[in-house]
């Protein structure tokens, strides 16, 4: 993803900035909705609510474990909510990409799927909850087009409102000239650096 300056513009429909949020880049047509699964029932009756998405469940992480997400799509984002929130237990906040001109189709969000779970494993900072692996639709170039173009800009959006899940956590490089911090004590050996999400605990 080439890094170029964007406007992103997060609206808080009840004023709460930890309640539901959703954000957008100014000059597209793709939103990404927050979503706490105590507020499920605010969703689902705004329009949002009702259209074709490609939706991300989030779990706290448990000690020593991966954060947890599931990523899905569907054409009824109501009944599918409803339905997740009655059989899934992991989840505390679901993140759901939409179109503002409710443009999206199945296609778009079968292929969105399968790429995000494919982005998804790959970056490993999050721990997915699928079981497989998706399919990857039959899709004509231009659509594959737009497809990564929204991928693009719901990795962009997801990362902001703090899920970076695309995102692979940094690790060392020797040949690099960055600053190790070590700790050795008590038969712990640990390395760590400063990164611009924080301060990073190595592997090993």
């Amino acid at each position: 993803m080439t890094i170029t300056p964007k406007t992103i513009q997060i609206f808080l429909p009840g004023g709460d900035p930890r309640g539901i949020r959703i954000a957008e880049i100014t000059t597209r047509i793709v939103q990404v909705i927050e979503v706490p699964r105590n507020l499920l029932p605010e969703f689902l009756t705004m329009p949002e609510s009702n259209q074709v998405a490609v939706y991300f469940l989030f779990g706290e992480e448990d000690e020593d474990l991966d954060p947890k997400v599931y990523i899905g799509q569907t054409g009824d984002l109501r009944a599918r909510l409803v339905k997740h929130n009655k059989e899934k237990d992991f989840w505390e906040r679901a993140l759901v990409l939409v179109s503002r001109t409710n443009s999206l189709t199945q296609t778009h969000t079968l292929f969105l799927e399968w790429h995000c779970l494919q982005a998804a494993r790959k970056a490993g900072r999050y721990s997915d909850q699928n079981g497989n692996s998706g399919s990857k639709p039959h899709t004509l170039a231009p659509l594959a087009a737009d497809c990564m173009e929204i991928f693009e800009t719901g990795e962009i959006l997801l990362a902001t409102l703090g899920y970076p899940i695309f995102s692979a956590v940094k690790k060392s490089d020797p040949s690099t000239e960055e600053e190790v911090f070590y700790c050795k004590v008590a038969g712990t050996d640990g390395r760590g650096l400063y990164t611009s999400e924080g301060f990073v605990v190595l592997s090993g």
